[in-house]
């Protein structure tokens, strides 16, 4: 089955909703705190400085009451580092800089077009309502990727999944959606033609480079702020939205880069076996679904999840144009999409386009189910995330809330490592030391090989080379953390 333009793009909003915000929650409430070092609150090019005083969430999901998976607790409650900051002059010609730790600043890039106007999240980016920044605060990267960062900077209410069991989207109301700012690299100034997206900041960064894809690439959850004038300091952004959440975006943008540490380093991977219980790969037929691991570069390798439906396809998704073979394309709370397709750069094409995502199990029942969207279930392009134990018979079960619960639980939205605060975009074809990129094994992990090149759409019953997904038994995902510029 062919990906439909909506399913292929599941991870870009177009049209809007009315905006509702009831039954507010705190979000420090209902989460243990940690401290975090934070940025600097001058405007100068300051070094950044801990401060003691901030408390901070471990994670980024705001999913009320939803469980942290046990097995990947270490992973959700890092000690933070801050690494950088990338500032932002919303005007014409404004200057985008990256500020490393001692101050020094790195011009990467100028506005060709400023943001007039936030926009509302529409139900194809669902996902936009499951995270928060990793300080606490509302505003942050909501979605890092080679074409787009895509921000919440409202509301402050955390999401309730429970509240919407048998939701009709046909005639529900909703409490609220998600307000968005988003930042588009260079050639969609002149792709628009003229219908310029007044919630979005054009710059004339290349696509898959700088904040898109190079060493100043952000990480998901990474904190935005504004500098108050009137004030002199920077404040979270939701605080300008606080008073009119239909406010024009302010002139001067931050967002904090951090690098998480568990057990004093980093994670260095992560690994899927490409199967669920009862799938036939490579000779084995398996009882047991795939494990979701990382690993370290000391040799530490955990299971933090299961494979509920493996990866067997690829499939025509937006933002795979501008990734090499290998990098990563998107990472937010409910995806990430990864490059198949050698072409790099801006095209109307879509037969250039070429990749295949990771996504949650709830998120995609949700989607499926309770919106009516085009389902991912039994889809080849897809490999789905489920907790350890999952039964992935429950993607059958049309019900989202099951004995009071989301059917997987915990749930996997927007939890670290796989779907928040870990994945960059960062790639250097020339370095794949310093990039993120997948390699994929044919022989449960003996050996590893680049991706194969893949464009357009592709099934077991249409692609018979050896290098097709089908035959992938393992796909590793290198990380990387990079202080820019």
């Amino acid at each position: 089955m062919v990906p439909t333009r909506r399913a292929a793009r599941s991870d870009t909003p177009h049209a809007t909703t009315d905006r509702r915000r009831r039954g507010a929650r705190l979000w420090w409430a209902s989460v243990a705190a940690m401290a975090l070092l934070v940025p600097a609150t001058a405007a100068s090019a300051s070094p950044l400085t801990p401060d003691p005083s901030l408390r901070a969430s471990s994670g980024i999901t705001n999913m009320a009451g939803a469980q942290i998976p046990p097995q990947a607790m270490p992973e959700n409650k890092p000690r933070l580092v801050a690494q950088f900051q990338v500032e932002i002059d919303n005007v014409t010609g404004g200057a985008i800089e990256h500020v490393a730790l001692d101050g020094k600043r790195t011009v990467l890039g100028h506005v060709q077009r400023p943001a007039t106007a936030t926009v509302e999240a529409n139900d194809g980016f669902w996902a936009s309502k499951y995270s928060r920044a990793v300080d606490g605060t509302a505003g942050h990267l909501l979605a890092t990727s080679v074409y787009v960062l895509r921000s919440k900077v409202w509301p402050e209410e955390s999401y309730d999944p429970l509240r919407y069991e048998n939701f009709d989207p046909a005639t529900g109301q909703r409490d609220w959606t998600t307000s968005l700012l988003n930042i588009r690299p260079d050639r969609y100034i002149d792709a628009d033609h003229g219908n310029w997206l007044a919630d979005t900041i054009y710059t004339d960064i290349r696509g898959g480079s700088g904040i898109f894809g190079g060493k100043s690439s952000l990480p998901t959850g990474s904190p935005l702020s504004y500098f108050d004038e009137a004030r002199q300091s920077w404040l979270p952004i939701a605080e300008h939205f606080r008073r009119d959440p239909n406010a024009a975006p302010p002139r001067r943008l931050r967002f904090t880069a951090y690098r998480p540490v568990v057990r004093n380093s980093s994670p260095t991977y992560l690994e899927f076996e490409n199967w669920a219980a009862g799938d036939t790969v490579a000779g084995r037929t398996h009882a047991r679904n795939g494990g979701i691991y990382v690993g370290y570069a000391k040799g530490e390798k955990s299971r933090v999840a299961d494979v509920v439906q493996r990866v067997e396809g690829t499939g025509r998704f937006g933002g795979t144009e501008f990734a090499q073979v290998g990098q990563m394309d998107t990472n937010h709370p409910g995806a990430l999409t990864f490059s198949t397709s050698p072409y790099v750069g801006f095209s109307w094409d879509e037969n250039v386009r070429g990749g295949f995502q990771i996504v949650p199990a709830n998120h995609v029942k949700f989607l499926s189910n309770d919106l009516g969207q085009n389902s991912f279930i039994d889809r080849p392009q897809w490999l789905i995330v489920g907790p350890v134990g999952s039964d992935r018979q429950r993607l059958r079960d049309d019900r989202y809330i099951i004995d009071g619960a989301p059917s997987f639980s915990p749930g996997w939205e927007a939890i670290a490592p796989v779907f928040g605060m870990y994945a960059r975009t960062t790639f250097d074809p020339g370095n794949l030391s310093e990039s993120t990129y997948f390699e994929v094994s044919y022989d449960y992990g003996k050996t590893w090989h680049p991706s194969p090149e893949l464009v357009g759409v592709h099934a077991p019953d249409t692609c018979q080379a050896a290098t097709c997904p089908q035959n992938w038994t393992n796909i590793r995902v290198h990380l990387v953390y990079p202080d820019g510029p």
